[in-house]
């Protein structure tokens, strides 16, 4: 009996084992595929971001075959979804071969590629970029702009195989299109790649947006006659002709280099040196670009006009000549000579003048060939529009007047009197 009691203990505690056992095998034998993780490995390791597009392609085959499936199935197909998984990726990964690959069945099944190279590899790489027919100037300040995309595009064909250039040649172009649109957003490209151990990048910009279609120029002073400024213009012009076809977005973005640039050019001319003029650029970008330049003398002041009055029946014609002395930035001693043709007399007014802030200047001279004073003002509305009062105490006489700039030579102003009101072009000589 006792030995009939252990067999039944015995076989108990196998039953027992058993029904303890059971569950986790079959869970084991039904647990299905999760995920898929890839490495990749190769006798001459593959530019960083060319490696994650590998891992990225083999791992979505990989989740396809594998994903859903119960880990035995798989571990039961090993050598045939290795050799499936080889055969596709030796048609896929151009310029490589696959020298192994080697499955691991879990619910994170894992895939692990060797690959080697076929042939020579890119050592070197050159990028050339082509800006149509923008001045070398501007090829450079883009490129500027550009910055180390050669070094990036480095990284991503650099030590790869020549046959698989053209298919890696696509990560190329999206990293090129992100760092244009970072750096140079004012440009499209297209783009040409063309394989070899020193494989050559080209690159096409072409503008977007708006475009510079003309530009003008004005050259004013306050300090000297416009006249001695015609010999500097050419120098703008020719700043300002390499600008045509930008994007207006471009010029904006880069205003201040745009702005040296014609400084410098006017900088360069004789009459400039001579008189010690300090120049201040202005430019207005738009599809008809201004560039406005103010070129004023420090210790002088020098202006020669010719008026023709409309609408006044007397001393309608007349030349002014103003000849001042800047004592300090606020102060000016000056002479005015006006002559009369009708008449043929003459008017001599020295007098003196103060800037209380920019644009607002008041002052008195004396009018000796008449023998009065005049107290008078000048106020500055914008670069184009300014108002004049005069007032001549021993006449009991005011004089009010607003004076439009039509261009850098011819100016408009509207005159009235305690007594009369004419209209008068002004010929800024």
């Amino acid at each position: 009996i006792a030995i009939y009691t252990n067999y039944f203990r015995f076989f108990l505690s196998l039953v027992v084992v058993y029904l303890i056992l059971m569950p986790s095998t079959a869970m084991a034998s039904n647990e299905l595929v999760e995920k898929v993780t890839v490495s990749i490995a190769a006798s001459q390791t593959p530019p960083s971001r060319i490696g994650k597009r590998m891992s990225a392609s083999v791992g979505t085959v990989g989740e396809q075959m594998l994903v859903g499936r119960t880990v035995s199935d798989v571990a039961k197909g090993q050598a045939d979804y290795e050799r499936l998984i080889q055969e596709i990726f030796n048609r896929v990964l151009v310029g490589y071969s696959v020298q192994s690959v080697h499955l691991t069945a879990g619910s994170t099944a894992v895939i692990q590629v060797e690959l080697a190279p076929w042939g020579d590899v890119v050592r070197e790489l050159a990028l050339e970029v082509d800006v149509a027919n923008l001045s070398p100037e501007i090829t450079d300040l883009i490129k500027k702009d550009i910055g180390n995309m050669e070094d990036q595009i480095n990284e991503i064909l650099v030590g790869l195989p020549i046959d698989a250039v053209d298919w890696a040649g696509g990560v190329s172009k999206i990293v090129i299109r992100e760092a244009l649109a970072a750096k140079l957003p004012e440009f499209s490209a297209n783009f040409d790649i063309v394989p070899g151990p020193r494989t050559l990048v080209k690159l096409s910009l072409m503008p977007l947006g708006t475009t510079v279609q003309d530009v003008h120029v004005s050259l004013r002073s306050q300090t000297i006659p416009n006249v001695l400024l015609v010999a500097i213009r050419p120098k703008i012009d020719q700043s300002g002709v390499s600008l045509v076809g930008l994007p207006v977005a471009f010029i904006e973005r880069h205003r201040d280099y745009f702005t040296a640039k014609v400084t410098a050019a006017a900088g360069q001319h004789s009459i400039t040196q001579k008189y010690g003029l300090t120049l201040t650029p202005v430019i207005h970008p738009g599809v008809d670009t201004e560039i406005a330049l103010n070129a004023e003398a420090n210790h002088y002041k020098v202006s020669l006009e010719g008026n023709m009055d409309i609408g006044r029946s007397q001393d309608s014609t007349s030349f002014e000549l103003h000849a001042g002395k800047l004592i300090s930035k606020q102060d000016e001693i000056f002479m005015e000579v006006r002559f009369i043709p009708s008449t043929v007399s003459w008017d001599f007014v020295p007098g003196f003048g103060h800037t209380f802030r920019k644009g607002l200047t008041a002052g008195m001279k004396y009018n000796i060939s008449k023998k009065n004073n005049i107290l008078w003002l000048q106020q500055d509305l914008n670069r184009n529009l300014g108002l004049r009062f005069e007032r001549t105490p021993a006449r009991d006489m005011n004089e009010l007047s607003i004076r439009y700039k039509v261009h850098d030579f011819l100016s408009a102003e509207y005159i009235v009197t305690n007594k009369d009101k004419w209209f008068r072009l002004v010929s800024n000589l």
